[in-house]
C-alpha cells in the first residue's frame, strides 16, 4: 500500500487572528514538505541473500534431505531446515505449537530454533502471493521458502521500493524479496535421435508436430514390478493427445521415430498450465512417456553429443538448500553450477501457468537453460562415478548472467506415477 501524507488546516482555526492562521499554515506547509513519506522512510521488505556459500558437507546434505521428508510430511509441525556454514551445524526451525515428538526429532540433528510461522503458514502466504499477477505494478514471477528468516521469498520481475513497501505493509517480516526475470517454459527445437533402449536427456515432441515444440526427457523410470517402463518429462510439454510421443529422426523427416505413448498417463492429473494434482496435493510439472525399453543412462556433453553417463543413484527425498546440481537438456546440453536456493517454490510462467511445488536454483557462471530443455534431467554428480537423479527441469528466466531455473523433485514423480528410477 502506498502511503500518502497530507496536511490540511483545521476548520477550528477559523476566526483566529490572521497572524496566527498564517503561522499555522506556514508550519503545516513546512511539515508537508519535510515530512513527506519518502522511499527511505517506508518499511521495505528485505532482500533475499543470494550470496553463494561453500558446498554443504555430504553427510549434512543427507541429513537435511531426511529432515525435509519430515518437514514436507507435517508442515504444521515444522518450519524449515538449513545448514549454518559458520557454526558448522544443521539448524531446524519449529513453530511455537510444535509437539514434544517434533522437538525431540529436531533436537537430534543440531540446533533448534522456535519461530512464529510454520511451513503450513508460509505455504498459505506463498499461495496467496503467487496468484497475484503483480505487486505495485511489478509482475510476480515466483514465491519460495526463506527458511532462515521464517519467511516467503517473493520473486519480482524487477525490484522497486514501491513493491517492497507494499509487501512489507501487508505481510510484515513474513516476506523477503529477490529479482527474478520472467519465467519461460522451454519447449523448443530438437536435440537427439534416440534409439531403443531409451535414455534420458534426449529431445522429443508429439508425433506429427513440425519440429518446433520439442522438449527433453529426464530419466528412465519403471513400475516396481517392472511391468511398465517410462521416460520422465515435464507436464507442460506433454499435453495428452491422440498422438504418440516421438523423437526427431534423420534428414527432413518430422517426428517419426516413435518412442512410446503419452495417452492416458496424466489426462486427469496434470495440465499444460497447472501442476499435477490429486485431491489437494500438488506434484509440480511432470509427465511420463511409456516406452518399450530403458537403460539407466542420460546423454551428457554438448547439445549434439552422443556420450552418456550412468544413473547410479536417485534422491528419494526433497533436495537440500545449498546443494549443487547439473542439467542435461536437448538444446543446451549438460552444464553444472546450479545452487538450490529454495526447495519449495511456486513459479508463474509468462503464459500464466503456475507450477508448484518446484525447486529453485541459481547459476552465475554464465550457463543457462533455453528453449527445448524443459523436461530435461537435473542431477547431482557423484565423486565415485555416475550421477544421482534429482528432478525434471521445468523452465528458467533465460538470463545467463544470473540464471534462475525451476525443476520438479523426482520425489514427486515417484509418488505421482508409482515408479522408481532405473539405476545401474
Amino acid at each position: 500500500m502506498r502511503i500518502h501524507r497530507t496536511s490540511r488546516l483545521s476548520a477550528r482555526t477559523r476566526g483566529v487572528a490572521a497572524l496566527l492562521v498564517m503561522s499555522m499554515a506556514a508550519t503545516a506547509v513546512s511539515l508537508s514538505m519535510s515530512g513527506q513519506a519518502s522511499a527511505a522512510d517506508r518499511p521495505l521488505a528485505p532482500m533475499f541473500d543470494l550470496t553463494p556459500g561453500p558446498a554443504t558437507p555430504y553427510a549434512a546434505t543427507k541429513t537435511l534431505e531426511a529432515l525435509n521428508n519430515k518437514l514436507f510430511a507435517e508442515p504444521a509441525q515444522w518450519a524449515g531446515v538449513w545448514y549454518d556454514h559458520k557454526a558448522g551445524q544443521i539448524v531446524t526451525a519449529v513453530p511455537q505449537n510444535a509437539t514434544q515428538r517434533t522437538l525431540t526429532a529436531a533436537g537430534t540433528t543440531g540446533k533448534v530454533v522456535m519461530v512464529s510461522r510454520s511451513f503450513a503458514d508460509l505455504k498459505k502466504i506463498s499461495d496467496e502471493i503467487i496468484h497475484r499477477p503483480s505487486i505495485a505494478s511489478v509482475p510476480v514471477t515466483s514465491t519460495g521458502m526463506d527458511w532462515e528468516h521464517n519467511a516467503v521469498v517473493v520473486g519480482l520481475e524487477h525490484v522497486t521500493d514501491d513493491a517492497r513497501a507494499e509487501l512489507a505493509s501487508e505481510f510484515g517480516d513474513a516476506v523477503t524479496v529477490q529479482e527474478v526475470g520472467r519465467a519461460v517454459q522451454q519447449n523448443g527445437p530438437d536435440r537427439w535421435r534416440d534409439r531403443y533402449p531409451y535414455w534420458g536427456g534426449s529431445g522429443w515432441a508429439p508425433n506429427g508436430d513440425s519440429g518446433t515444440p520439442a522438449c527433453s526427457t529426464a530419466f528412465a523410470v519403471r513400475r516396481p514390478d517392472r511391468s511398465k517402463k517410462f521416460l520422465l518429462t515435464a507436464g507442460h510439454c506433454n499435453s495428452p493427445t491422440a498422438e504418440d510421443a516421438a523423437t526427431l529422426n534423420t534428414q527432413s523427416t518430422a517426428w517419426n521415430n516413435l518412442i512410446g505413448t503419452s495417452k492416458g498417463y496424466q489426462n486427469s492429473l496434470c495440465g499444460t498450465k497447472s501442476s499435477c494434482e490429486i485431491g489437494s496435493t500438488k506434484y509440480g510439472d511432470l509427465s511420463v512417456i511409456r516406452v518399450s525399453g530403458i537403460e539407466p543412462r542420460i546423454y551428457s556433453g554438448a547439445a549434439r553429443a552422443t556420450g552418456s553417463i550412468a544413473v547410479t543413484n536417485t534422491q528419494t527425498s526433497h533436495p537440500a538448500v545449498d546443494s549443487w546440481v547439473c542439467v542435461s537438456g536437448a538444446t543446451t546440453g549438460s552444464h553444472c553450477g546450479y545452487r538450490v536456493t529454495t526447495n519449495f517454490t511456486s513459479v508463474r510462467y509468462d503464459d500464466g501457468a503456475v507450477m508448484t511445488p518446484v525447486v529453485q536454483t541459481l547459476n552465475t557462471n554464465g550457463s543457462c537453460t533455453s528453449g527445448g530443455d524443459s523436461g530435461g534431467a537435473v542431477y547431482l554428480p557423484i565423486s565415485s562415478g555416475g550421477i544421482s537423479a534429482s528432478g525434471v527441469h521445468s523452465g528458467s528466466n533465460h538470463d545467463p548472467g544470473s540464471c534462475v531455473t525451476w525443476y520438479t523433485s523426482i520425489y514427486y514423480a515417484h509418488k505421482l506415477f508409482d515408479v522408481v528410477t532405473e539405476t545401474s
